[in-house]
C-alpha cells in the first residue's frame, strides 16, 4: 500500500486499481462455485492479530483446501 499512497507523489491511480480489483473478484465470485475439500470439523482457528484458517495438524500454517468447480445455473 506505501506504493500507493506514501508520501506527497500518492498515485491517482489507486482508486481505480481497487474498483478493478473488486470488480475482478466480483466476477470470479460468480464464475465458480467453492466448496470445502475437507471435512468442516477439521478446520481450526488460527490465533493471532486477524483469525485465519487452519488444518488440524498442521501448526503454524494458515490453508483453507477448496474445490472450485464452474457455476452451471440450473
Amino acid at each position: 500500500m506505501l506504493t500507493f499512497l506514501g508520501g506527497p507523489r500518492a498515485c491517482i491511480g489507486h482508486r481505480f486499481a481497487v474498483v478493478e480489483m473488486k470488480a475482478l473478484v466480483f466476477t470470479l465470485v460468480r464464475a465458480f462455485e467453492f466448496s470445502l475439500a475437507v471435512d468442516p470439523s477439521e478446520v481450526k482457528k488460527m490465533p493471532g492479530l486477524v483469525e485465519r484458517p487452519m488444518l488440524a495438524g498442521t501448526p503454524g500454517r494458515s490453508q483453507l483446501p477448496l474445490l472450485v468447480k464452474q457455476y452451471v445455473p440450473s
